[in-house]
């Protein structure tokens, strides 16, 4: 997230619910919205807005004003002409929600936000007593105790029954990871197809046995298991399998449809092999009567074949690394990517020199890390924002930045590379219902059939649509972050609005690290940002002049847009896996192009 000062203070609306502590009467407010003020009078200064059927408890009454406690605990002055009063016992009886905590560990907390004091840890599975839901914070009851915890890490009590269920793999390739988020290690990837145990889903993760261990995958590209495809086994047996010859020196063989599956082997030029079946790039085949996979590009029908690649190790090889200007061709990550074009851009500095700078930074909190993702031992503790994540992140040490700054600790796998793509440009070739199909699948709503949307704006400002749409996916932890869900202001810059504004922001602009929620919501309002599409073409716009299309900045790839030379306080953000980070949802997106052949990739190459 970007450092920018905060525009004003967001007021939350009051809840729906109430819980009547005191003796008093139950009153209903009968209109859309009541400024309920500090003092019973008009001129009085409001201390929040009541909805249209919120219960509320009559506390006492002066001159045409009822005193109300709102189920918040907010206390104020109202014109009782818009409260009508109800004496129902039913009113009064509780009607609290009990629920469970679905992460590891949920920090409880005197106040909804991160900035409020911990009061307790609660355990995975410990049961709490839901008072009232807001802004993606829930009030609850602990053992006598009230307090605030994010909503996210709350789930049904009914689910916890639930056995686990048998699901399959619906993309290509499916990254497992030992942790529920992209920022966790890799353990391996899972085929097109592939059946998985599920033992539990929660925030778009899905939590499974790999290998006999828990493990993690994303949600969304996890399907049950249908009638039809258990049937077809007989049916896809009879598919015959091709012989085929290896074309290149040497080619790797490995594990799996990846270049970070371990190295099985390796067959040479002339070589026959059976190929069982191809997908993105890569050859499933027999190797010493078990199944493995080679890069397809390197293997052809004919031994007649014209390709004489003279390289001695192909698949991940390192003498692709080279210094020409500029490359046509796979190198390293590209391998399952064909016919996509590599420049090498020089640079006039050396990497000391760029890591020298981003250190400096990184004293005054301008670059920062989680913990679970750093190359070096801890430095000095601060909080910071993160979709993403909850925990605090931490100064970045110069080992850190060194790790993330090298473009050589990712040329070697397609995600790695996707930092490198030239996003300065629109493609065409991705269809408005190919991309709601992804969309469609996230477990938020909030982006549901909003690939036009995104089309639209990525086409309108020249930027490209899988960048568009995975950097809003990181930014807003796939739709569920409380700045994506959307947030009501009722007053801007201390000046209280006409009416309540539900504001949007999906990429962090304008949010500041410790008050993200507040200063990203102030932000959208003063942009205008009150829907879905004008929030994704507004931000598209912003994002295009700002930074990928700026003949100033110039930063038409990830990598630049958070690592900067020239300007490094012109950096989108702080956190120093960011590029990591969104480079890996660009990877599961990019196959939606069909082919690479208008795939451009800038990679930096340091004095």
């Amino acid at each position: 997230m970007k450092k920018k000062a905060a525009l004003a203070t967001l007021a939350m609306l009051p809840l729906s619910v109430v819980n009547a502590h005191a003796d008093g009467d139950i009153g209903i407010v009968t209109i859309n919205y009541l400024n309920v003020r500090n003092e019973p009078t008009a001129e009085s200064s409001i201390a929040f807005v009541a909805k249209k059927d919120d219960k509320v408890l009559i506390k006492d009454s002066s001159n045409g004003w009822y005193k109300i406690k709102a189920e918040s605990g907010q206390e104020g002055w109202a014109s009782s002409k818009y409260i009508a009063k109800s004496n129902s016992d039913s009113l009064r009886t509780s009607t609290n929600k009990e629920k469970q905590v679905t992460s590891n560990s949920l920090n409880m907390r005197n106040g909804a936000g991160t900035s409020y004091r911990v009061i307790t840890v609660l355990k995975k599975g410990q049961k709490v007593e839901v008072i009232s839901e807001s802004n993606g914070w829930s009030k609850i009851k602990y053992d006598g105790r009230l307090g605030y915890v994010s909503s996210s890490y709350l789930g049904d009590v009914s689910n916890s029954t639930n056995k686990s269920k048998t699901k399959q793999v619906n993309t290509t390739s499916l990254n497992v990871r030992s942790g529920p988020n992209t920022s966790y290690g890799l353990l391996g990837k899972l085929p097109k197809g592939s059946k998985v145990e599920v033992i539990s889903e929660s925030n778009g993760w899905s939590k499974i046995k790999y290998n006999g261990k828990d493990a993690y995958v994303s949600s969304m590209y996890l399907s049950d298991v249908s009638q039809s495809n258990s049937d077809n086994s007989s049916q896809s047996n009879d598919k015959k399998n091709t012989d085929k010859v290896v074309n290149t020196a040497s080619l790797n063989v490995r594990s799996g449809p990846g270049s970070t599956y371990s190295k099985l082997g390796k067959v040479y030029k002339g070589s026959k092999v059976t190929v069982l079946s191809e997908s993105s790039g890569w050859a499933k085949i027999s190797f010493n009567n078990k199944e493995a996979f080679v890069v397809g590009n390197y293997l052809s029908t004919s031994a007649d074949t014209s390709n004489n690649n003279s390289n001695s190790n192909s698949d991940n090889s390192s003498n692709n690394n080279g210094n020409n200007s500029s490359s046509s061709g796979q190198v390293n990550g590209m391998s399952g990517i064909s016919g996509a074009k590599i420049d090498y851009k020089s640079l006039s500095y050396t990497l000391e020199s760029h890591i020298s700078k981003q250190v400096e930074k990184a004293v005054s909190g301008g670059n920062v890390i989680a913990p679970s993702n750093r190359k070096s031992t801890p430095s000095p503790e601060f909080s910071t924002f993160s979709a993403q994540r909850t925990s605090s992140f931490v100064n970045a040490s110069s080992s850190d930045i060194e790790y993330y700054l090298n473009p050589k600790n990712f040329t070697n796998t397609t995600k790695g590379m996707m930092q490198f793509l030239k996003i300065n440009s629109y493609r065409g070739g991705i269809s408005e219902s190919s991309l709601n199909s992804y969309l469609n699948g996230l477990s938020s709503s909030v982006f549901k059939n909003q690939g036009a949307a995104f089309i639209n704006a990525a086409k309108k400002y020249n930027i490209d649509v899988v960048y568009l749409v995975s950097h809003a996916m990181w930014e807003t932890a796939y739709g569920k972050s409380t700045l994506a869900q959307g947030q009501t202001l009722t007053s801007y810059k201390g000046q209280p609005l006409s009416k309540p504004v539900k504001v949007y922001n999906f990429f962090g602009i304008g949010a500041i690290d410790k008050s993200a929620n507040v200063s990203g919501a102030e932000a959208a309002y003063s942009n205008g940002w009150t829907s879905v599409e004008a929030t994704i073409d507004g931000s598209a716009k912003w994002i295009s002049q700002n930074y990928v299309n700026s003949s100033k900045y110039n930063q038409n790839t990830i990598y630049k847009m958070k690592w900067n030379y020239d300007y490094t306080w012109h950096q989108y953000a702080t956190d120093v896996n960011w590029a990591n980070g969104i480079s890996g949802i660009m990877e599961n997106l990019i196959g939606l192009y069909g082919g690479g052949s208008s795939l451009v990739f800038e990679v930096p190459q340091y004095k």
